[in-house]
């Protein structure tokens, strides 16, 4: 069921190039996989994308695509921080991440004397509101050069142009908060990224994740659907377009891959915004407005489609 053969290289509609390379899973390495379907370009429902065979582990479950799309532009692919957080209000972010800082420096037991180090910064909402919230040590960690310049121009802060693994090998054990908002599902190699989280947690430093949730009730139905109508689509790693998400973390996959670092988890909530966006259509409007009623059932059955969860290192 291959959409594109390995190795070829594919642009999506806007342009964006992709190489797609064999791929295996990150956590339990090389084995067996599970053709879930195809993702993307025609099998969206508004052609985003590229066509993606999407796979899960046998054995801890997680979801990537395979073959595996690597930019061939990453600055590019995150040029635009309106764009890529055009259903992302500034201001309640802010306001949202301020109450996570509140949580984290409770969790901490250092007050405001916690250090905080966010991956990922965006356009730094988390960093901006650790300030207002009066920690004296926060650092934030980005790749996209446009991210880093609306970051200084919006909040006058800084954040650094540096890989978390490169920062790792320079501030092992500095950090009391880690902060990992909608990052994991992102990156190429997320057992790497862990690693590093664990050398740069202090002793009991506390990690926070913001991360999808597959399967989950959206995905399982939609999914089921499609096999009824002879359809290979999946809802499985629905980014917001080109491909920003690629892996698909389960409590169980994320567990494990945490453990094995010396992280445990102490928490998790399953929630989701009950939002699903149209293209105002008669079709597109009834399609969200189906979306939206499954999401508010698995926030009640805790089998939404986001993860909220808070680990510590041991």
């Amino acid at each position: 069921m291959d959409a594109q053969p390995p190795n070829a290289e594919v642009k999506d509609r806007a342009g964006n190039a992709f190489s797609l390379v064999p791929w295996k899973c990150p956590i339990c390495g090389p084995g067996p996989t599970k053709t879930l379907g195809l993702r993307g370009g025609s099998h969206h429902r508004h052609g985003l994308g590229i066509e993606s065979t999407i796979v899960q582990c046998v054995r801890c479950k997680l979801i990537f695509p395979d073959p595996f799309p690597i930019p061939k532009s990453p600055q590019a692919l995150y040029g635009d921080p309106d764009k890529y957080f055009v259903l992302h209000d500034l201001g309640q972010k802010i306001g949202w991440n301020r109450s996570l800082v509140r949580t984290a420096i409770e969790r901490a037991e250092r007050g405001t004397a916690a250090r905080l180090l966010d991956v990922g910064s965006g356009r730094g909402e988390m960093l901006r509101a650790a300030e207002i919230e009066g920690l004296s040590s926060m650092v934030g960690l980005e790749f996209s050069q446009a991210m880093i310049d609306f970051t200084a121009k919006e909040f006058g802060l800084e954040v650094k142009k540096q890989s978390i693994e490169d920062h790792a090998k320079e501030h092992a054990g500095v950090y009391d908060i880690v902060i990992m908002n909608a990052v994991l599902e992102h990156v190429y190699d997320p057992a790497s990224m862990i690693t590093a989280v664990a050398t740069l947690l202090s002793p009991r430093g506390v990690l926070y994740i913001d991360i999808p949730n597959e399967p989950n009730l959206l995905t399982i139905i939609g999914n089921a659907v499609n096999r009824v109508r002879k359809r290979p689509g999946v809802l499985n790693l629905s980014p917001s377009w080109p491909p920003f998400h690629v892996y698909g973390f389960n409590p169980a996959s994320l567990s494990l891959l945490l453990e094995r670092n010396g992280i445990r988890v102490e928490e998790v909530r399953k929630f989701a915004e009950p939002r699903v966006t149209t293209d105002q259509s008669l079709r597109g409007r009834a399609v969200a407005f189906g979306g939206t009623q499954l999401m508010r059932l698995a926030n009640l059955t805790q089998t939404a489609s986001n993860m909220f969860v808070w680990a510590r290192r041991q």
